[in-house]
């Protein structure tokens, strides 16, 4: 595998998304803006007033659009703050650093070790998850407050080498930045949803409002309705192309750190293995707990199943991963013997 090759193409492909994800936010806000500047126009027609487009009026609405996303996003980030610990705990991870129970756990603790000097990063805080399934996750702000979580299920069902590919795959994401990225495009997301509460709430308002027979409140009161829906539209909108983009980023950066396990590791074997272990696990990689599906762009693959998988998937397919690592691979699975 030509993983310096496979590296630059992964980040090559995340730098387009990331700028399409700014174009969209841009093109959101300038929409949105003219769209009041037209409504403005039609209102001082409504009271007999020069039919003038009020640009000064454009630029204040789309300042306070990029002001509110930026809160939003602040707010988002600040909730986050805990870094990795929290997220380990809320997947029922138990903390072995100093504490394994048994030598796979051991094991465990030793590979991360060996991970930790290969790709130059501290050692973080290492989590068992109570999980069948064949699963990780690396989670935290920065390397500093790193966590990493290794399901139960791939302790028991992997090798030493497809155990250390799994680790090299998440210190990976660690590595290059990934968690922070993660952080960092949710809390976009988060600042544009801003945008579908307010419309809610203003829509909720003006349902409470009775209509009566006068005519400017009535006016008003449609005004009222308009806007609020077009909160609620330009927030649904941006939450579901920021989702689409966030989703499509993630999978790059899930080939980015199958290319960098195969530099830290040289052994593309044990990463190919693990994944072809999932694909023939009863269990797969899925992930019960009930607040797995929040946290589902962290994990080593796909930790929890939707309808809208092919657009929202934050992995790519397990066949496309393996050809990537093993070109000659006939396409079957190991069979699950537990």
């Amino acid at each position: 595998m030509k993983f310096f090759q496979h590296q630059a193409h992964a980040r090559r492909h995340t730098f387009k998304l990331l700028l399409l994800m700014v174009l969209a936010v841009a093109g959101l806000t300038a929409l949105s803006s003219l769209g009041l500047g037209l409504l403005w126009r039609e209102l001082n027609q409504e009271y007999q007033q020069p039919k003038v487009f009020n640009w000064t009026l454009v630029a204040v609405v789309a300042a306070l659009i990029v002001l509110v996303v930026l809160l939003g996003s602040w707010y988002k980030t600040w909730r986050l703050r805990a870094g990795g610990k929290v997220i380990a705990e809320h997947l029922g991870g138990r903390l072995i650093n100093g504490a394994a129970r048994n030598g796979d756990e051991q094991r465990l603790l030793n590979i991360v070790e060996e991970m930790a000097l290969a790709s130059g990063t501290a050692m973080p805080a290492v989590y068992v998850l109570p999980e069948d399934g064949i699963n990780a996750f690396a989670a935290g702000l920065d390397p500093q407050q790193a966590v990493l979580g290794v399901t139960r299920g791939a302790l028991a069902r992997l090798d030493r080498d497809e155990l250390q590919g799994m680790v090299a795959h998440e210190f990976s994401h660690i590595h290059n930045g990934d968690m922070r990225l993660n952080t960092r495009l949710l809390a976009v997301i988060h600042g544009l949803l801003v945008f579908s509460l307010a419309g809610i709430a203003v829509l909720r308002q003006a349902e409470k409002q009775h209509l009566g027979s006068d005519r400017h409140r009535f006016f008003w009161q449609i005004i009222f309705a308009v806007l609020g829906l077009a909160l609620l539209v330009f927030g649904s909108l941006g939450s579901l192309l920021g989702n689409l983009i966030k989703a499509a980023i993630s999978r790059q950066r899930e080939f980015l750190a199958d290319a960098s396990a195969v530099q830290f590791t040289r052994n593309p074997q044990g990463l190919s293995g693990a994944l072809k272990k999932i694909g023939g696990c009863s269990a797969g990689s899925r992930l019960k707990a009930f607040n797995a599906a929040q946290y589902s762009h962290m994990y080593f693959h796909q930790g929890v199943k939707s309808r809208l998988d092919r657009l929202f998937a934050t992995h790519p397919p397990l066949t496309e991963r393996i050809r990537r690592l093993d070109p000659q691979w006939d396409g079957s699975y190991p069979g699950d013997r537990r």
